[in-house]
């Protein structure tokens, strides 16, 4: 009995142990299966009606739990609630067997109904709970329909916690399609975003900015991005200092990486980058950018990686400049050999 006890109340089960209501179910369920299991190694699983081979019974105990909060959710009038019975919830996804989940889509519309709650707790543990849900590949496709109102969230709310909430979710998503348009006109917001003074929200929307930029269709957009108040302002490279935490850093510079990258592919004029003082282009890789000296200071960073990184976008800026140099130059060489060609013939005719 004593080891069918170590074996029913591991780490496992002990995590589920928590939020409204679950402590005194697992108490009952471990209690009953308790004075009823055998005693042999037949105790460490459970018979299951949907699964012949039987489950681990940390899935069945998951399962029951998750089962009784979403009916919680369901039925619970007072909404102060909320956020306690979405947090077990979201425990309970991140343990349950990914190839066989007990919830099902209507589980996560009545989740999503959630983030229209006044109560911003409830909210961001409503928005917390659906990036759980994306862990479930069977529910994968199902979340990106709430794309565009997580946005929107991002966007509209004044709280910083529920922007978070929102961006970490969004960076879990797979963007769905036709969703440029709403992007193009979130991008200066997120510009915007970056130049304040909030860890959480600077490396949420870094990440997302990065993975905007590996889209051909965005890239140009947000290059030529002035943010809502009419320019971006080069106290966008302020983030770059030794000061900023090493994962800061680091998506900073991927993201200058990639949207370097971008600037060096051919493309259509339409969407080439633009020479404009107020552009997110003109700052980071215009004539009179200071993204070189910033660079610089990232050598002397006390993480390795931050300086490697550092060291490898400059020599793209780099040899980048040679490039375009040395195009100029022998542009400017064929045009005078072109016009000497020109002129000989009309030389020699006169004389």
């Amino acid at each position: 009995m004593a080891v069918c006890w170590g074996t029913w109340t591991g780490r496992h089960v002990l995590s589920m142990a928590t939020g409204a209501g679950a402590i005194y179910l697992l108490y009952k369920t471990v209690a009953d299966g308790l004075s009823g299991a055998p005693d042999s190694t037949e105790c460490y699983r459970l018979e299951s009606p949907d699964h012949r081979e039987g489950l681990p019974v940390e899935e069945v105990l998951n399962r029951k739990v998750c089962e009784e909060l979403l009916e919680m959710l369901r039925v619970q009038q007072d909404g102060r609630s909320h956020s306690a019975i979405l947090r077990s919830i979201a425990r309970c996804i991140y343990l349950m067997d990914t190839k066989t989940p007990t919830c099902s889509p209507e589980h996560i519309e009545l989740v999503a109904s959630c983030l229209d709650d006044h109560n911003r707790d409830t909210t961001i543990q409503a928005l917390n709970t659906l990036r759980a849900f994306v862990t479930q590949s069977l529910f994968t496709d199902k979340i990106p329909d709430y794309y565009p109102k997580i946005l929107d969230m991002v966007t509209s709310s004044r709280d910083m916690g529920v922007q978070v909430a929102a961006l970490q979710l969004l960076n879990a998503l797979p963007m769905p399609p036709n969703i440029e348009p709403l992007l193009r006109r979130t991008v200066p917001y997120l510009l915007g975003f970056l130049q304040l003074d909030n860890y959480n929200i600077q490396l949420q929307v870094l990440r997302l900015l990065v993975t905007l930029s590996h889209k051909e269709e965005l890239l140009p957009d947000i290059l030529n991005c002035q943010h809502f108040l009419n320019q971006v302002r080069p106290e966008i490279l302020s983030l770059l200092n030794n000061s900023q935490p090493e994962k800061l850093l680091m998506e900073m510079l991927l993201l200058l990486e990639v949207l370097h990258g971008g600037c060096t592919k051919p493309r259509r004029p339409s969407k080439s980058p633009k020479s404009d003082s107020c552009s997110l282009y003109e700052v980071l890789f215009g004539e009179n950018s200071n993204l070189a000296n910033h660079l610089m200071v990232m050598f002397v960073h006390p993480e390795q990686k931050v300086q490697v990184q550092a060291c490898k976008l400059i020599m793209k800026l780099q040899l980048h400049k040679l490039d375009a140099e040395i195009t100029t130059a022998l542009s400017k060489h064929s045009a005078g050999s072109a016009a000497l060609t020109h002129i000989l013939p009309s030389v020699k005719s006169t004389s």
